[in-house]
């Protein structure tokens, strides 16, 4: 079953367009705060709400069992960083390995044009989604029916990428 958290004045909204962004966004850095500010501004230009798509749990720890994962933060930390630096609407999907099979064309289908009404989607430079990995940042880009947005990666004083794995290495 899926999860939608949103802002106490979203609660009972309904949309028919949106600006979609995904990713695991374990720790919720300042990679993910500066995707989702740029996908905020795109949906307070356009008069959408911002959901940002994710998934629990984390999805290696569903395809690769045996390599613990040690979490940043746990799914409703996760939920309650990404509403308070600017998603409207948090949209969990479980990971689970039937949904793991699930190809990039209904990835896109089903979530991102019927369940979202995605009419814009902002991903990182690195994203990869569906079956395998197969869908990557060319396949949205292939979508007619929202516009994607790729943003580069988001990099500290000495040049290192922000990301979860380094912060997990670091801590």
């Amino acid at each position: 079953m899926q999860v939608l958290f949103a802002k106490k004045d979203k609660m009972n909204c309904t949309f028919d367009a949106s600006v979609v962004t995904i990713g695991n966004f374990d720790g919720v850095h300042e990679g993910h705060q500066a995707v989702v500010a740029y996908a905020r501004k795109l949906a307070d230009d356009n008069g959408f709400p911002l959901v940002v798509l994710t998934f629990e749990p984390h999805p290696r720890a569903v395809l690769f069992p045996e390599k613990p994962l040690h979490r940043l933060t746990t799914a409703d930390e996760k939920s309650a960083r990404l509403l308070a630096v600017g998603a409207d609407f948090v949209h969990v999907v479980p990971f689970t390995l039937d949904f793991a099979k699930t190809s990039p064309a209904d990835f896109i289908q089903t979530l991102l044009v019927e369940a979202l009404h995605a009419k814009h989607v902002v991903v990182g430079q690195d994203f990869r989604f569906g079956f395998k990995a197969a869908g990557c940042v060319e396949t949205l880009r292939q979508e007619s029916r929202f516009e994607t947005h790729v943003l580069a990666d988001v990099c500290d004083e000495a040049g290192e990428r922000y990301s979860s794995r380094r912060l997990r290495a670091d801590g």
